[in-house]
């Protein structure tokens, strides 16, 4: 009996280093059967290319990788901007066209009822897409666990930030949600030691990751943080964080605040919090890297 979680990974792969180092975990995790991966958020078709490319290193061409929504619901968006991490021959890599990304969500979530764990890793349009242009798929997905928000302080982080009205659909979608925000990936990051193992590595797929994360880190001035390899980990080794349960809303209008994600009991409103909402507040960070160490390098 297979008793492997399938998930489906939707990401904006490209930008931060942190997104490859994720989708390489999950498939180096044998707790996990990746079903395919989606790509969100401007030039989704540089992502999937991109993303092709990772997952044919990692020996995994069987992986149908789909590009998704490029437009945030309203937001603005460069959808022909490439990703800072788009090398100069993955042009010619071919993606699937049959079906859009909403398309095999849908299609996946309703062969596999009540299996599919969504791990949206970027903004959330296609997901709301999915749950606005299909809304009978809600009831038949396991649960989702992402990365995304920043619950215990305020700040709108960026896969919210960049779709707040898509974060907000799928947040009163009233599907099981763990999400790990900043409150738990600001505490892993990626050290200059654990750039050098990388690096020093020798096989292809850490060549690759360790020239990503040269790239992320000429560009930024520092190293990321394992910002979406930690909601990786909280699937394959769940007791290494504390998910506490919230009610959550997602500010759309503020002049200043728009995108950030906030607890009602945080501004006046006390309610009984929503049970499927949990965020990660706490997290055991040498955990973390140990165990991103073990599945990359191991």
């Amino acid at each position: 009996m297979d008793i492997r979680e399938k998930i489906i990974i939707d990401t904006d792969i490209g930008d931060d280093a942190d997104d490859a180092l994720a989708i390489s975990l999950a498939l180096r995790s044998p707790e996990l059967e990746v079903k395919g991966i989606t790509t969100v958020f401007r030039n989704t078709m540089a992502r999937a290319r991109i993303t092709r490319r990772l997952v044919g290193i990692l020996g995994h061409d069987d992986i149908p990788v789909y590009a998704g929504i490029g437009h945030p619901i309203i937001n603005e968006a460069d959808t022909e901007v490439l990703p800072i991490q788009f090398l100069d021959d993955m042009a010619s890599i071919v993606i699937a066209s049959d079906v859009t990304a909403v398309d095999f969500l849908y299609r996946t979530i309703m062969e596999n009822r009540n299996e599919i764990t969504l791990v949206p890793i970027g903004p959330l349009t296609n997901i709301a897409a999915l749950f606005m242009l299909h809304p009978d798929s809600v009831k038949y997905i396991k649960r989702i666990v992402m990365m995304g928000g920043a619950f215990y302080f305020h700040y709108d982080e960026w896969n919210i930030f960049c779709d707040p009205e898509a974060a907000s659909v799928v947040f009163s979608s009233g599907v099981p949600i763990y999400a790990v925000g900043l409150d738990a990936t600001l505490r892993c990051p990626v050290t200059e030691e654990l750039y050098q193992e990388i690096r020093a590595h020798g096989s292809p797929i850490t060549d690759l990751l360790g020239e990503l994360l040269r790239r992320y880190k000429e560009a930024r001035g520092r190293h990321t943080f394992l910002h979406d390899p930690s909601a990786i980990i909280s699937l394959i080794k769940p007791e290494l964080f504390q998910f506490s349960s919230e009610d959550i809303v997602v500010e759309l209008k503020g002049e200043f605040t728009r995108g950030m994600t906030f607890r009602k009991s945080k501004i006046g409103v006390h309610t009984i919090p929503d049970r499927n909402i949990f965020c990660a507040s706490s997290v055991d960070n040498e955990g973390v890297l140990a165990t991103f160490r073990e599945r990359i390098l191991g």
